[in-house]
């Protein structure tokens, strides 16, 4: 406090106004008078709330006696003091009493009076609730700044001018901005430019919305950010907001799912290229059925061509996903092109993908075959691409270009699901070729067999008529060998048998076989066939016999009747066939509930167990001899016994014999239901594939 003129004791002059000393006395600070020799001359009744000490037991005291062993800190500003300089410090008051020290503020206020110092006035607040309030201030702004700091999502705030005022250490991982570098920027840079526009306008609604917080972007979709790098990225995020008065602070929580969206991608992708590919069996189909997918999911624009058998390219599909481009994709596909002069040249020489991060007009240029060319690659304008091989055992079969339109770049993230896609796509183009070459095969096998069939029954058909005019010749003149004529026609009859066999395994393989399905009487079948055996059976020594059970009425079966009779022939035949001389055939009819099982039973070298399940293969036979055939009665019996809704199989012990079973519903039984039941003894397995 400067004063000028002369000046009585501090002392006197408040005693002098009562009404002053008074007000002094009530205010919360404490307020004391100290004289050139640091003796107290006044203080107010704040000490004796501060200290426990009376004012009147202060006037004359010396400061230390006062400040004890605070007087060393306080010296300084004392001395400081009376040399007319004023002084500020906080320092903490301990409490007489023992409680929580005091935050206080002191001011030193030197007494000056014609540049004299006489002494100083010090006054003393109580900020302890300020600092606290500081304190709590700052403990609140280091956990905030510490969840910011440590949080996964990317956390954006900005004030009500859209300037960035927080980005944290998240975000700057995300964003591959230094929070340096956006603080104060529009929050616009972090959107790419064409979705600017329409997040002012978003964040213009949600400010006068009275919601305090909302997803940004739609329910099922997610909104597009911008890296540093110009790259785009998926993300989801929620905005909110802080209102404070006439302004506002909006916060983003921002989440990268780029990884996320890759793999729900994949899993889409996949899903639905592979019922794409298993929709058709047409190779131009299945390829345009890749294009279609690529431009649903992963490009504005997708090539595909196939490597044909010369190494012919052949250009299959080109789509784009703006249905306005379809005239120029078309001309696109039927345009003649060089294969060394395409996007996936490259990848079909090397089999090794190929990214086209940026494609430029000189590019492009350098690609056009020719000015019709360069006018479609300019107007379906590709700015970034994938080439990708499809690769079936290390031969190249073909390739796909994804292209994108937009700003986006193809990174080496992208390849491993396009190479999937494409790996897929192989192999439904390997088997839709497989699938045709099977059919091709089928139809010159079955033309082979007609011309066959046609060729050899010709000539035949003239030695069967030979034979019967030597038969009438020998019935009349008896000059010609009943012998020879026997010969011919038992050849006429084998050599039939087989072109029969061979017509019939066609017509089964492909479905044809027709069976007319009646009544049948299977005793009186089995009889007749046994009958029609029993000379082949003598003249091989073999005992041949029919087994029915004992006071049993054999049921009628639903059958073809010739079908059945030859599927009888072919197993009575095969057991004569390889059973030595000496032996016993055997056939038996046993009913069960709803069907009957016949068997033939033979007492001959058998069949080895590996070789049972190719018995009813066509054109294989367990052992090599002379007396053997194509290879077809057994196959030809299968198809015949499973088109009848039976089961047909067979067991066998080397060295012993073999037995070959099939069953037939009875007529209680409607015709075509068909029993997978296997037989409750066991005693074979039920066939699982057909021819």
């Amino acid at each position: 406090m400067h004063r000028d003129g002369a000046s009585a004791s501090v002392d006197l002059e408040l005693s002098a106004r009562p009404t002053l000393h008074q007000v002094v006395d009530k205010i919360s600070a404490m307020l004391a008078y100290w004289d050139a020799e640091q003796r107290c001359r006044f203080a107010n009744r704040a000490y004796e709330r501060w200290f426990g000490v009376t004012p009147e037991s202060l006037i004359g005291k010396h400061i230390q006696e006062l400040l004890g062993p605070l007087y060393a800190l306080n010296l300084p500003y004392i001395e400081r003091a009376l040399r007319g300089e004023p002084q500020e410090f906080e320092r903490e008051i301990p409490d007489p009493a023992g409680g929580p020290s005091r935050h206080s503020l002191a001011n030193y206020i030197p007494d000056v009076i014609d540049g004299n110092v006489r002494g100083f006035f010090v006054l003393v607040s109580d900020i302890s609730a300020v600092k606290r309030a500081e304190l709590a201030l700052k403990e609140s702004q280091a956990r905030f700044s510490g969840i910011i700091a440590v949080a996964a999502d990317a956390i954006i705030s900005t004030d009500e001018e859209h300037r960035i005022t927080i980005f944290n250490a998240a975000a700057e991982r995300v964003f591959g901005y230094a929070s340096s570098d956006v603080l104060g920027r529009d929050v616009a840079m972090l959107l790419p430019e064409r979705l600017r526009e329409r997040h002012r306008r978003h964040i213009a609604t949600f400010v006068h919305e009275a919601s305090r917080s909302r997803p940004m972007g739609e329910r099922t979709t997610h909104i597009v950010a911008l890296r540093s790098n110009g790259e785009e990225f998926p993300a989801e995020a929620t905005i909110s907001k802080l209102e404070l008065g006439d302004r506002y602070l909006l916060t983003v929580a921002l989440r990268d799912v780029t990884e996320r969206r890759r793999m729900e991608l994949e899993h889409e992708v996949l899903a639905e290229a592979g019922a794409a590919f298993s929709s058709s069996l047409d190779c131009e189909q299945v390829l345009k059925n890749i294009a279609r997918v690529a431009v649903r999911h992963l490009a504005e624009l997708c090539i595909v061509d196939l490597v044909e058998g010369d190494a012919t390219l052949h250009r299959i599909a080109v789509a784009h996903a703006d249905p306005a481009l379809a005239p120029a994709c078309e001309r696109l596909e039927q345009l003649a092109l060089d294969p060394r002069r395409i996007l996936a040249s490259t990848a079909i020489a090397t089999k090794q993908p190929e990214i086209f991060d940026d494609i430029t007009d000189d590019l492009v240029v350098t690609l056009a075959q020719n000015d019709e060319h360069l006018q479609l690659f300019r107007e379906l304008s590709p700015r970034s691409a994938l080439a990708v091989p499809l690769v079936v055992a290390d031969r190249v079969v073909g390739a796909i270009v994804i292209a994108s339109t937009r700003p986006h770049r193809y990174t080496p993230q992208d390849l491993p699901l396009v190479m999937e896609l494409a790996r897929r796509a192989a192999l439904a183009i390997e088997n839709a070729r497989l699938y045709e070459a099977a059919r091709q095969a089928t139809r010159m096998r079955d033309s082979v067999l007609g011309i066959v069939a046609h060729d050899v029954r010709s000539p035949l058909h003239s030695i069967e008529l030979a034979a019967h005019m030597l038969e009438q010749q020998l019935a009349t003149s008896g000059t010609v060998s009943a012998e020879h004529v026997a010969r011919i026609l038992r050849a006429i009859r084998r050599a039939d048998r087989l072109i029969e066999d061979l017509l019939d395994v066609t017509t089964i393989e492909s479905g044809g076989l027709s069976l007319e399905l009646a009544p049948v009487s299977l005793e009186r079948v089995v009889r007749e066939v046994v009958a029609a055996h029993q000379p082949a059976a003598a003249h091989a020594a073999l005992e041949l016999a029919v087994i029915i059970e004992a006071a049993t009425v054999v049921p009628q079966v639903w059958a073809d009747d010739d079908r059945l009779t030859q599927v009888l022939e072919n197993l009575l035949g095969n057991a004569i066939k390889f059973t030595p001389r000496g032996g016993r055939v055997t056939v038996a009819i046993e009913q069960r509930v709803d069907e009957v099982i016949v068997s033939v039973t033979d007492t001959g070298r058998g069949i080895p167990e590996h070789d049972l399940p190719r018995v009813f293969d066509r054109f294989w036979q367990a052992t090599r001899s002379k007396r053997q055939g194509a290879g077809l009665g057994l196959p030809i019996c299968k198809g015949i016994i499973e088109r009848s809704g039976g089961r047909i199989w067979a067991t066998s012990r080397p060295g012993l014999g073999s037995t070959f079973c099939f069953t037939l519903r009875t007529c209680a039984v409607p015709p075509g239901t068909v029993d997978r039941d296997v037989v409750a003894e066991g005693r074979f397995e039920l066939p699982t594939k057909g021819l």
